[in-house]
């Protein structure tokens, strides 16, 4: 905001506009509760300012911001109060590259560390992208793992691999894992899939 006046970035577009002028005595019970969610919501966000958002989303994003993108797509998952509705709506990758069918994941039985993983060959799928990694990202009370490789690639049709070390899977109860796969030179990424494990 410059004197009166609001600078925005509508469709890759800048524009002008006048600065709203009310007070917070203004607000309504509707615009408060929304100013809280995406309050919430933003602080979620800025957990992966450093790490998925320019890895990953800034290179997707064509009409915002990648940190501006992953906020919209991520929005759906948080209840009107702010706090995380559905851990499963939680998006962490993005990108072109498709993800297999009949795609699993779960413990592995007496190995609490260790996540089996499988799906089904893609007859759309070949050459280099055969090579495409699965990484993850672990998700337990609020704290989320860096981005991991596996060292499992989508020819392989799965394997298994040990959780990240941090966070701690909780004492008791499931924790969130997101698994995505990254092409060879990391440049194209698949979407991310929440499983319960």
């Amino acid at each position: 905001m410059v004197g009166g006046i609001v600078i925005g970035q509508w469709k890759g577009q800048p524009y002008l506009r006048s600065a709203p002028v009310r007070g917070k005595n203004s607000w309504t019970p509707d615009q408060v509760l929304h100013r809280q969610r995406f309050s919430k919501v933003n602080s979620f966000c800025k957990l992966f300012k450093a790490s998925v958002i320019p890895q990953i989303w800034n290179a997707e994003a064509e009409m915002m911001s990648g940190y501006a993108l992953f906020l919209k797509t991520n929005m759906p998952a948080f209840a009107a109060d702010g706090s995380l509705d559905d851990q499963k709506k939680i998006r962490l990758s993005t990108g072109k590259l498709p993800l297999p069918e009949q795609f699993q994941a779960q413990r592995r039985v007496g190995e609490d560390s260790i996540i089996e993983v499988s799906w089904q060959k893609d007859a759309h799928l070949g050459g280099i992208h055969l090579q495409d990694e699965l990484m993850i990202i672990s998700a337990a009370d609020g704290k989320y793992s860096e981005i991991t490789g596996t060292g499992i690639i989508r020819n392989a049709l799965g394997g298994s691999f040990e959780l990240p070390a941090s966070p701690m899977p909780p004492a008791s109860g499931p924790m969130h894992i997101y698994l995505f796969f990254a092409a060879k030179n990391r440049r194209d990424y698949s979407d991310s899939v929440c499983f319960e494990v």
